[in-house]
């Protein structure tokens, strides 16, 4: 082989390299509402739960943060707000959670577990969870993320699945063509974004995506919702009395409440 033929040969298998699609990062999220006071949940997921998850597995993680949820008034429930813990473990990809293991591990039980040995779902409120992109799959207002400087903000976020019987496909095509489209136009509106779960997750879960809607506070949300006057547009599959999306809901604030990964939480 000829000096001249090894450069050519060299820069096709670096070119075959660049073009392979690199791994993406994600976050696995977790929306729940304990079946006790946040005060008494926190004394152990703080002292037990949490410190357990950063020992078996906290090499693999890229962030473990926790908020502490919003307590939203009732008028808010029509979205299913969740009273509790919005929750986000990063990782490098699909495949580092898969060696990482996380519901392998042997996790001290909580006082409080029911009979299956559930560990963070709620007797009353099913725990929420799903795999998703680190960055959002879909921007519909397409503005700059509000700098830190000016906070405060409330995030709504939430979950999300369509009604039985309704096609993933259907679905999309008039959440994110036809529902956004209206959606986008509430007045206060910071930012709009959304999560299509990871494809092929390793975990179960009947959630297809999820959403962050931005406002300034709950009263700009409360407008934006209650006072806006904004007429949806109905899916093809509307019944009367039907939801026409079934969605598991948070508020929280700009940052994080705990940083597992680089603080040691402080007990109330």
């Amino acid at each position: 082989m000829s000096n001249r033929v090894k450069p050519a040969i060299i820069a096709c298998l670096l070119a075959a390299l660049v073009a392979q699609p690199a791994q993406a990062m994600i976050r696995h999220v977790f929306i729940f509402e304990p079946p006790v006071s946040l005060d008494e949940y926190d004394v152990w997921y703080f002292r037990h739960h949490a410190p357990e998850c950063v020992r078996f597995f906290g090499p693999w993680l890229r962030r473990y943060e926790t908020y502490r949820a919003k307590q939203v008034p009732p008028e808010a429930d029509r979205f299913n707000p969740y009273r509790g813990r919005y929750t986000e473990l990063w990782y490098d990809s699909v495949e580092a959670w898969r060696e990482a293991a996380p519901y392998s591990r042997p996790y001290t039980q909580s006082p409080w577990s029911a009979a299956n040995g559930s560990l963070l779902a709620s007797r009353q409120r099913p725990m929420a969870t799903i795999i998703i992109p680190a960055m959002p799959t879909d921007d519909f207002l397409g503005k700059k993320e509000p700098t830190p400087e000016e906070r405060p903000f409330l995030r709504w976020v939430f979950v999300m699945r369509y009604p039985d019987g309704v096609a993933l496909e259907d679905g999309e095509k008039w959440y994110l063509n036809v529902h956004t489209q209206d959606a986008k136009q509430m007045p206060g509106l910071l930012r709009y974004i959304s999560y299509k779960a990871v494809k092929d997750s390793p975990i179960r879960t009947p959630w297809v995506r999820m959403t962050e809607l931005w406002f300034k506070d709950y009263e700009s949300f409360r407008k934006a919702t209650f006072e806006s006057g904004i007429k949806y547009t109905a899916p093809a599959w509307a019944k009367p009395g039907q939801k026409w999306l079934e969605v598991v809901s948070s508020f929280i604030g700009y940052e994080p409440d705990v940083d597992f990964l680089r603080e040691k939480p402080r007990l109330q």
